[in-house]
């Protein structure tokens, strides 16, 4: 049996806390039960307690989302446009902030984000990706300086970035705290950090409750409510730019329905999910409610834009 292992807040070093949720592994079913509890001091969310990082590699399979193939070598066609529009939308979105300079991703995969934003000729890319073997995937493919290392391990060698993305990282984390400290000192004056994390407002979490992907049982570490991640960002040297669901929400669906079915079992359900998340009359179907929803910043996932004051 794995040992789980207490930790304290990572934010306030409170070791009090209560508990949020109990839910068990909904991806690969491996045995166990975890928790999030929320700190009585601060308020952050955390996993606690939580399995080790040696222990808990084992709870992230081969095809895990940022471990696949890169959208170039994606058989379909159609697949690969569905899948270049939405890392388009992102690549546009950061566009807006910062249209030159070093561009750091951290935890980059098979590198998906990285190789739209190399079409763009715009920024000298870096990536970081601690799976060794994915990491030399993502360097060779795309000839991008990509380090197999965790950001805590990531060395300050004097490179400077003008933006630092973390697409759906910093729940991963296990230090925020630092991490984001790390990355103001990693980012030149004027420099933004980019990054997206479960949305704890999103209206498919009151849906899906202990199934809601959000929660990532046992890989999400950490959960961020609005205002504490405020505090943390100011406190670190940041001022929160703005804050947008722009992409994935579809995806994201697709994956709560898959959860929530392994609870309740809908032979319906089961047969519309083994069309794939690209089949689209399912898409055209939930094309508007998904966009009003995003619009209203309730979606899973929800991109944060924040500058280096």
């Amino acid at each position: 049996m794995m040992e789980l292992k207490e930790h304290p807040c990572d934010w306030c070093g409170s070791n009090q806390y209560n508990v949020v949720m109990q839910s068990r592994d909904y991806l690969t079913d491996k045995p166990g039960n975890f928790q999030f509890v929320k700190c009585a001091q601060c308020g952050l969310l955390r996993q606690n307690p939580r399995l080790d990082w040696l222990d808990l590699l084992t709870y992230y399979p081969d095809d895990f989302p940022s471990h696949r193939q890169q959208v170039s070598e994606i058989p379909s066609k159609l697949k690969r446009l569905n899948k270049r529009y939405g890392l388009w939308k992102r690549v546009r979105f950061i566009n807006k902030y910062k249209s030159f300079g070093n561009w750091l991703d951290v935890g980059c995969g098979t590198g998906r984000l990285l190789q739209e934003a190399q079409l763009w000729d715009q920024w000298k890319l870096f990536g970081l990706e601690p799976i060794p073997n994915i990491a030399e995937y993502t360097k060779t493919k795309l000839n991008i300086p990509t380090y197999p290392l965790s950001f805590e391990d990531f060395q300050d060698d004097g490179t400077r970035f003008d933006i630092i993305t973390m697409w759906d990282v910093l729940e991963h984390l296990p230090s925020p705290a630092s991490g984001i400290r790390k990355v103001a000192r990693l980012l030149n004056q004027d420099g933004y950090f980019i990054f997206t994390i479960p949305n704890l407002t999103s209206i498919w979490q009151k849906i899906f409750k202990q199934s809601w992907i959000g929660y990532e049982l046992p890989r999400h570490l950490y959960l961020y409510p609005p205002g504490m991640l405020k505090q943390m960002l100011e406190e670190s040297g940041f001022k929160i730019i703005t804050k947008k669901c722009i992409a994935g929400s579809h995806g994201a669906l697709m994956l709560d329905l898959a959860r929530w079915n392994k609870d309740i079992k809908s032979r319906f359900l089961s047969k519309l999910l083994d069309k794939g998340e690209d089949f689209l009359p399912l898409r055209l179907i939930t094309l508007m409610p998904l966009w009003i929803i995003d619009k209203l910043k309730l979606g899973t996932n929800i991109t944060y834009v924040a500058k280096k004051i």
